[in-house]
């Protein structure tokens, strides 16, 4: 489990985004044919925060040391943000998350008298519901016994027991009140594929790093047979992209399909965007009626910087000194 917290910790037509003035690459030429508000979260100056076109916007710690914030989405004007932080005394990790500022420490809210909240690994907001996906341990001292959870609005429901240490990194959809959530199915991770609600479908062979939806049907993608993979597991439709070693990301956009590989994205199968050769690998991305939103970070000795760039133009950008940018969610005005 301690390899899933380490995880997590590393996760208007003329637009501007900035971390700080100091920071900020004018955007007065990014084109963009829609008026929109992006959302950038990350980390700034060992803060967890987010930036909404161009205004930054602290998040409240509680005390919790070095927050940052890994996932962001807007649902209905409410901004959901999750992320994660380090014990002041300890180094235990803590699971964090804020609605429009507000935040809850998820050990504390989800953990009960029979087992602690270890780590959240995604969430999912459908109308007022508010999902979590993660991993419980029971609170016991002669062996240990973690479970793969989720709840919904606090409520838990147990979706694996594994009797002992697990390493993997879940992501939830939900559809028509039916709950998706990657996962395993053994303690060493040999054994993958997907829940729906509690029952497992293995995919052999398979790595799976997360879960899209494009009317109504839900996708899984990831590697499979030592190669980019993607499944339908509405109509089980399967299909192999070899071309990439791994599919790190997949969404829609009017219908279109887009996958990367954390180099390039690809179109319903075709190069897309080559990316920037001199720029490191894409972290997020999002397409919105076919404008392309990305944050890639650049290595550069002896860290990195992040860059988000908006139909290939860089609209802002920030040095690991500062902070990261990690998550972005793009809403139409």
């Amino acid at each position: 489990m301690k390899k899933i917290l380490l995880s997590l910790i590393l996760f208007t037509g003329l637009l501007q985004i900035s971390c700080s003035e100091d920071s900020v690459v004018d955007s007065s030429n990014v084109p963009t044919n829609n008026s929109v508000d992006v959302y950038v979260a990350g980390q700034k100056n060992s803060q967890a925060c987010y930036w909404k076109n161009n205004q930054l916007v602290l998040l409240n710690s509680g005390g919790i040391n070095a927050p940052t914030a890994n996932k962001i989405m807007v649902v209905n004007n409410d901004v959901y943000v999750l992320g994660i932080g380090v014990g002041t005394t300890t180094t235990e990790t803590f699971p964090m998350f804020w609605k429009n500022g507000v935040l809850t420490n998820l050990k504390t809210s989800l953990s009960s008298a029979d087992d602690e909240v270890v780590t959240v690994t995604d969430f999912e907001v459908v109308g007022n519901d508010v999902y979590f996906v993660g991993y419980t341990k029971r609170r016991v001292i002669t062996f240990e016994d973690y479970s793969l959870v989720y709840w919904k609005n606090g409520i838990k429901t147990t979706v694996h027991n594994y009797g002992g240490y697990v390493q993997n990194y879940s992501k939830i959809k939900v559809v028509n009140n039916t709950v998706y959530i990657t996962g395993t199915n053994n303690r060493d991770s040999s054994i993958n594929g997907y829940y729906v609600n509690t029952v497992f479908n293995e995919i052999p062979f398979s790595t799976l790093n997360g879960l899209a939806v494009n009317n109504n049907e839900v996708y899984t993608y990831g590697t499979a047979n030592n190669g980019g993979y993607y499944k339908n597991i509405t109509t089980g439709s399967e299909t192999s992209f070899p071309t990439v070693a791994t599919v790190t990301s997949m969404l829609f956009d009017n219908n279109n399909l887009y996958l990367t590989d954390v180099a390039s994205i690809y179109k319903n199968g075709t190069m897309f965007d080559a990316g920037q050769p001199q720029l490191g690998g894409i972290m997020d991305f999002k397409i919105l009626n076919n404008n392309t939103y990305k944050i890639i970070q650049e290595g550069v000795a002896p860290g990195y910087i992040s860059h988000l760039t908006i139909n290939g133009v860089e609209a802002a950008q920030i040095p690991d000194s500062e902070g990261t940018f990690l998550s972005l969610f793009v809403v139409q005005n």
